[in-house]
């Protein structure tokens, strides 16, 4: 059993290595149901970890799958039952932010819902109304020296009235005023023996591979290990290092090894071993860039930023020439082959398997690479990235490179790499290196930037340097710019506050209308439509972009967007048609739209699915009520009569 997360929508199933995958056929207008389309680019989301607004139920279930409590849980569910508000202290990494979506979920139930403040918002501007559980994580300083008692207990009034509770997640490097001490608790992690317990048991082993493992988590070496610190991070990698012995992958020697040296080590080590050997040094920073793609697509990386890495020769004195002409004669024109490179490099290939992810009808064979250790590519393109002048700028000249060829994921894996180089980078110039990937018109080159925005957003301080950066680009003339914010907004960055999304793509929208534009602007809504609570936003967006002046931006993309999204809404399964009527009479009133939606109305009555039949008379039933003096509707209305009394004749004439 795969513990991989999974979204569905309607009657298919998507299964990726990480978040889900678009809803929705970007070569069509707008669709909510998966489809592939015409550009080569992929169409992962990776779901967000801060978000600024409601959690998704599921995302708070994936959180706490391996949940263990920890010790100061305790206090801290007394605190935040008798004040309604709690600061935990709790450093990154420590697992506070688990213990805070436990403590809510406890608070709240199982129906109700967890929300996501923005960090830097007022607290005085909070005003609860219903039994939810709120969050606020990474505090910004200004917003930690706005916490005094007065002001806690203002909140605390106003969230006791409504039964309503706060938890912020502070950092304990961060100065509270001594008078909030009363409403702090400092969270002490659970044991890593603990979370390296409860990870194995959600893993999937078999009772057998399970005892294995169990076993093995007992062994005197293992528990010092253990012991060594405090972090639930050490525990979840005990655990990953059990499951490859229990399947028989690894030694408990080489799992002792890999836990024993950490990712900065083992980066520090395989740096020393390529320094000097550019065709080294090309073939790890490929690795590292596209961990577990396959070797192909690494080697022809490799191939492909040698020379770029490759310090500028110097002029060859003509009394040399005759030697250098020797020497390259006598050269090993074969070299290495491929597996001794990658074990000088602390690599290795991992089993071969079937390309499941591909968006094409045919499967193939694909033999991932990897490093030995996990994290060990993080630490080493973010060394190579930062501290080694010129391999940051060839890698860029590389992707920017017209005859650098796509391969499936590239973009996905390639953006994500990058993104974690950027969180650990310095000054106000970090994000602005990916522009000229951004003004690319190959669209998987601005799915790389839109990668790699969302994962650096992923870093609270960020974040706000990603949302203005976009804002900045969705003004601009440059149509490409445009479409890599809509881009960026089709991933877990537009999930984290949709309404300032909607707000974007509106913004991206307002110039002429161009096809790759639209696509990126589809991509984007469909992955707000993953998540129900988003439909009335969109809708409601819909509704105001076709009202919009002729000749707008907004108002051309509603009209081709419309009759397709409201034949998608109608094919969901929900039982409240209700926030389609706005939309709905808009369009019928609209001379330019009425005459498709009429058509996508009536033609759903006759669908071969009940359930959508039954919506689409249930909401021409609603028009019909409410229709006044609404020229659209009793067109649509009269448009239904005939078309059901030219019905009653062709069945006469049949049975005749």
């Amino acid at each position: 059993m795969s513990d991989e997360p999974r979204t569905e929508q309607g009657d298919v199933q998507q299964r990726v290595e990480q978040g889900a995958a678009v809803a929705g056929a970007v070569n069509g207008d707008i669709n909510f149901f998966a489809a592939p389309d015409a550009f080569a680019a992929s169409e992962k989301v990776v779901k967000p970890r801060f978000r600024e607004g409601p959690y998704p139920a599921e995302d708070v279930d994936e959180r706490l799958r391996t949940f263990v409590e920890p010790p100061s849980s305790a206090f801290g569910r007394e605190v935040l039952r008798r004040r309604h508000v709690l600061l935990l202290l709790g450093a990154p990494r420590t697992g506070a932010s688990t213990a805070a979506f436990a403590l809510l979920r406890e608070r709240c139930g199982d129906g109700g819902r967890i929300i996501g403040l923005d960090p830097s918002r007022a607290l005085a501007d909070l005003k609860p109304r219903d039994t939810s559980g709120y969050l606020i994580r990474a505090l910004p300083e200004e917003a930690a020296d706005a916490l005094t008692d007065v002001a806690l207990t203002a909140l605390r009034e106003r969230l006791e009235n409504v039964d309503a509770h706060l938890i912020i997640v502070v950092d304990p490097t961060q100065r509270l005023s001594p008078t909030t001490a009363r409403w702090q608790v400092r969270h002490e992690p659970p044991p890593p023996a603990e979370v390296a317990h409860a990870h194995l048991r959600a893993m999937g082993l078999s009772e057998e591979q399970l005892s294995v493992a169990d076993a093995h988590l007992g062994d005197p070496q293992v528990k010092s290990y253990l012991e060594t610190s405090q972090e639930p991070a050490v525990g979840t990698e005990v655990a990953e290092e059990l499951r490859h012995i229990a399947l028989g992958v690894r030694e408990l020697h080489e799992a002792l090894g890999n836990l024993t040296r950490t990712a900065a080590d083992h980066a520090t080590a395989t740096l020393r071993a390529v320094r000097g050997d550019v065709a080294a040094l090309a073939l790890t920073t490929s690795i590292a860039l596209l961990e577990h793609q396959d070797r192909t697509v690494i080697a022809r990386c490799a191939a492909e930023l040698r020379p770029l890495l490759a310090p500028t020769p110097a002029e060859t004195p003509p009394g040399d020439r005759e030697q250098e002409r020797t020497r390259t004669t006598e050269a090993d024109v074969l070299g290495d082959d491929f597996a001794t490179r990658l074990r000088k490099v602390n690599a290795h290939p991992l089993p071969r398997v079937v390309d499941n992810g591909s968006r094409y009808w045919y499967r193939y064979w694909v033999e991932p690479v990897a490093f030995q250790r996990r994290h060990q590519a993080d630490a080493i393109l973010t060394r190579l990235w930062l501290d080694h002048e010129g391999i940051a700028d060839a890698v860029l000249t590389w992707l920017r490179d017209d005859s650098t060829r796509y391969s499936p994921g590239l973009d996905y894996t390639v953006g994500l790499s990058i993104g974690r180089v950027l969180r650990h980078g310095t000054g106000p110039d970090v994000l602005r290196q990916l522009r000229p990937l951004a003004e690319s018109p190959e669209r998987w080159r601005r799915r790389l930037v839109a990668y790699a925005l969302n994962e650096a957003a992923q870093d609270g301080v960020l974040a706000g340097a990603v949302r203005d950066e976009l804002w900045e680009w969705s003004r601009l003339r440059d149509e490409h710019l445009r479409a890599t914010v809509a881009e960026t907004c089709a991933g877990g960055f537009g999930l984290v506050r949709p309404d300032r999304t909607l707000r974007m793509l509106d913004r991206v929208l307002n110039s002429a209308d161009r096809p790759h534009v639209r696509k990126a602007v589809s991509s984007a809504l469909a992955v707000l439509l993953l998540e129900v609570a988003n439909a009335g936003r969109v809708l409601d967006a819909f509704t105001g972009w076709i009202a919009q002046p002729e000749g707008s931006g907004q108002r051309a993309y509603a009209l081709r967007a419309v009759p397709e999204l409201i034949d998608s809404f109608l094919q969901l399964d929900t039982d409240d048609p209700g926030p389609l009527l706005p939309l709905v009479r808009r369009s019928l009133d609209d001379a330019q739209a009425r005459d498709a939606v009429m058509g996508v109305l009536l033609s759903a009555e006759h669908s071969p699915n009940a359930g959508t039949r039954l919506r689409a008379t249930a909401l021409i039933t609603l028009l019909a009520a409410t229709a006044g003096g609404q020229r659209g509707v009793r067109a649509l209305l009269i448009a239904r009569v005939r078309r059901d009394a030219q019905s009653d004749k062709l069945t006469e004439g049949t049975v005749a």
